[in-house]
């Protein structure tokens, strides 16, 4: 549980459907959104990217920024999480 004012961390997943003409010019517009990695595309209009912000604010900007790019059919919030970013400073064991 995350306390009032503490920063968080959230990641989300996220389905972008395309037309297959625009997928090399969204490859280029995705990966240039602040806070947004393109994981995996595939030229008959699918793509994956990946978003990471301190707050659902900016996953909802995001989205919505996506939405907006040309060629761009839907897209679909498939994963989304939340974690304290402290948490996220811990190392794995």
């Amino acid at each position: 549980m995350t306390a009032p004012g503490e920063r968080e961390l959230h990641i989300a997943g996220v389905l972008v459907q395309a037309r297959p003409e625009a997928v090399a010019r969204l490859r280029q517009d995705i990966a240039a959104l602040p806070g947004t990695t393109l994981g995996q595309w595939a030229e008959d209009g699918r793509l994956v990217a990946v978003l990471e912000h301190e707050g659902a604010d900016g996953v909802l900007q995001s989205l919505s920024a996506l939405r907006d790019l040309p060629g761009v059919l839907n897209v679909a919030l498939v994963y989304q999480h939340a974690e304290p970013w402290a948490a996220m400073q811990q190392p794995m064991t």
